[in-house]
């Protein structure tokens, strides 16, 4: 019995599975070996031990000296895994104030750390092995650091881009898409960097796009957009629209094996059904001319699947608790034409790249045409046919306009509008 109580008051201690062991041997009549015996016989001495630490945090905790209990904790004799939660409790003017280094693990505070890759802390020792980027405004190791300030890492643009205001954010729903363009160059990348961020960069003192390695790419980079209205894109791509002036020379996105255009648009108020119907609508083989020629190219980046015939997505998403998760588990593969997996978007992967700014813009347009097409539309009447009667509506050619004349010079015939065809939109 006093063994057990020996366990009991110090089952944090590695050293006690000695004792653990030598309970059961004992129990199963099993002899104990010479290593054993010294382990048990070394106890009183392991225990002397952790009451004299014991006795140090009572006293630095009587006189509130939180310096001493920060050497104690980063003694070589560590008792416990909660530090931070055992100082929260007891020095509650230091709450939040002490933090875990993520590299060492010391415990520190946090005037004495350093923010890494906007995510994690880290101690003033670890800092040594970071350095400050001023592009991506955090610490991050010398591999990481930005290309001339102008080409950030992967993802790296996400602490950094936000929402623009447009006219759309008056809409409801209000519905808002981001965009990502890969392109490859075959002169300078930071020269055609600069040139591409000169153009588009900034938005009235707004930060509209920045530009990301990619490690699919050959030789170039990704340029990745704030979420904003179709409005404040058409203005802004226009830079993308000047045939004589060439400001990319060098530059390519369609005519690569490597680029893509993906476009992020918002969840808003989407149902499961909702989403439901945009999957069906991209991936039903009956739509497959449409899709083709807005991607403009095979499903070899974005898979295109048949849905229709098997449901099990679908039955798989329904099981889930949630508006949010069902969204998220309407795809397993975040590789799919589209992609349901991220918090607040679904990304639109479909689209071969593209320089060409009335293509960018068509690209932008079936995005958002698609979604409130799949929201109006019944599932019978997931098609073409409708959909272009949908895109020629009097109501939504405003935001249709570079859509139709794509279609249009892909072969599509262009319907009579038809401004009864759904319900209004506000």
């Amino acid at each position: 019995m006093k063994l057990l109580k020996i366990w009991n008051d110090n089952r944090h201690d590695y050293r006690a599975r000695a004792v653990t062991n030598h309970i059961r041997m004992n129990v199963e009549g099993v002899r104990l070996d010479r290593y054993q015996y010294l382990n048990l016989r070394n106890y009183k001495g392991i225990k002397r031990n952790y009451q004299n630490f014991g006795a140090s945090v009572g006293e630095a905790i009587r006189n509130e000296d939180i310096s001493e209990i920060l050497e104690l904790a980063n003694d070589s004799v560590r008792v416990r895994h909660d530090w931070i939660d055992f100082i929260d409790e007891h020095f509650p003017s230091y709450q939040g104030e002490i933090f875990r280094c993520n590299d060492c693990e010391v415990i520190e505070h946090r005037d004495n750390s350093a923010r890494c890759y906007n995510d994690y802390l880290v101690c003033e020792s670890c800092r040594d092995n970071y350095e400050f980027d001023d592009h991506q405004d955090t610490w991050v190791r010398e591999e990481d650091l930005t290309e001339n300030g102008l080409i950030g890492e992967y993802h790296s643009s996400r602490q950094r881009l936000g929402h623009i205001a447009s006219s759309y954010d008056d809409r409801k729903p209000r519905v808002l898409l981001g965009l990502e363009l890969e392109i490859e160059t075959e002169n300078d990348r930071t020269n055609t960097a600069q040139k591409l961020l000169d153009g588009v960069g900034e938005y009235e003192g707004e930060q509209y796009a920045l530009l990301e390695n990619d490690a699919s790419l050959d030789h170039g980079f990704e340029m990745v957009t704030a979420y904003t209205g179709l409005d404040v894109h058409r203005e802004q791509l226009s830079f993308f629209k000047d045939d004589l002036y060439k400001p990319l020379k060098g530059a390519k996105s369609h005519d690569t094996s490597t680029c893509g255009l993906h476009v992020h648009i918002c969840k808003s108020d989407m149902t499961t059904l909702h989403g439901a119907k945009m999957i069906l609508f991209i991936n039903d083989q009956a739509n497959e001319r449409l899709i083709k020629a807005i991607a403009r190219r095979d499903s070899s980046y974005g898979s295109i699947k048949n849905k229709k015939e098997d449901k099990s997505w679908l039955k798989e998403s329904l099981e889930c608790r949630g508006k949010k998760s069902q969204l998220r588990r309407l795809n397993r593969d975040r590789y799919e034409a589209l992609n349901f997996q991220n918090d607040n978007t679904v990304e639109f992967r479909l689209f071969k790249g593209s320089l060409k700014y009335e293509t960018i813009m068509a690209c932008l347009e079936f995005t958002y045409a698609t979604w409130f097409f799949c929201r109006e539309a019944s599932t019978k009447n997931l098609t073409i046919d409708f959909f272009l009667k949908f895109i020629c509506a009097n109501e939504n050619k405003k935001d249709t306009k570079f859509l139709r004349s794509f279609l249009k010079s892909k072969g599509f015939s262009m319907p009579e509008s038809n401004i009864h065809l759904f319900k209004k939109r506000a």
